[in-house]
């Protein structure tokens, strides 16, 4: 992983062995800390968070959630997270897993049902009785992530992961499972395909296309559902983009530019402007 790639340093802990390694756990996260990831972070890796204490207010991809312990929340790699809110008693834990090791485990879970659940929902209430299991979980993989001597080190983990899923973290999503209408649904897979397609796909039609509906029945559906047009969720995830590796990269404006699919340096200094206010250059350098 490439430390220039997104922004770490905001982060109160030894990011070199974060970054360095395909399992991280860390046990002590506080309101001052969580508040510290004010601006957007894009994650490299999947982090999942055990909110032991207190509540939250965050933006997963742009996307408004809102929390109370005991709470789980999954970020996955590559989606961005930006902390709006923590009451000040709030206490978690989180696991930091490469994409590399939750590839691997996802081999071995892919037969599990709920699997899209997980990915709808990435906040979820913890049922109470199985509260002390994730203590225990947490507990339990930092004393096995501390036995570096072992050469079977991520094997081990890989499935204590995998057994811990079968026995005790299906049942948050079994909850959920089949929760939501078509409206919902529709909206979840349009910002999920927004996340995956905005650098190259602009319009409308391409997402109606590809989810089998009509544009205009898409775009009344997200605006009922999120409050914000499809269109506008178009141009969110780009200027979201556009400002991480304007504040976090050493890209030049044109390379920003470029990899975001904008016809010329030009076009994406004023369709920037346009939307923050300012030009990239004087967004950097703010």
């Amino acid at each position: 992983m490439d430390k220039l790639d997104y922004k770490y340093t905001n982060l109160a802990i030894n990011v070199d062995e974060i970054i360095g390694n395909d399992f991280w756990i860390y046990d002590k996260i506080t309101a001052p800390m969580f508040m510290m990831v004010k601006e957007p972070v894009k994650l490299t890796s999947n982090t999942n968070i055990f909110v032991r204490k207190g509540s939250f207010k965050i933006l997963i991809n742009l996307i408004p959630f809102e929390g109370e312990a005991p709470a789980l929340v999954n970020i996955r790699h590559g989606e961005t997270l930006q902390v709006i809110e923590a009451s000040e008693d709030l206490y978690a834990s989180f696991i930091v897993i490469s994409k590399r090791l939750v590839e691997d485990i996802f081999l071995h879970i892919n037969d599990v049902t709920n699997l899209s659940s997980i990915s709808r929902h990435p906040v979820v209430r913890l049922p109470e009785d199985i509260v002390p299991k994730f203590e225990g979980l947490y507990d339990s993989m930092a004393l096995v992530a501390g036995e570096k001597e072992n050469p079977q080190l991520l094997k081990a983990i890989e499935h204590c992961l995998i057994a811990f899923y079968y026995r005790f973290s299906y049942r948050c999503y079994d909850l959920i499972e089949g929760s939501g209408d078509t409206a919902t649904r529709l909206s979840d897979n349009f910002l999920r395909l927004v996340k995956d397609k905005f650098k190259t796909e602009r319009f409308l039609d391409y997402y109606a296309d590809q989810l089998g509906v009509t544009p205009k029945h898409l775009s009344r559906t997200i605006k009922a559902q999120t409050g914000y047009s499809a269109a506008t969720w178009i141009e969110r995830f780009l200027i979201l983009e556009a400002k991480i590796l304007l504040k976090s990269t050493n890209l030049t404006v044109q390379q920003i530019s470029d990899n975001l699919s904008f016809p010329s340096q030009s076009f994406f200094g004023k369709y920037f402007k346009k939307n923050v206010g300012m030009s990239p250059k004087a967004y950097r350098n703010s």
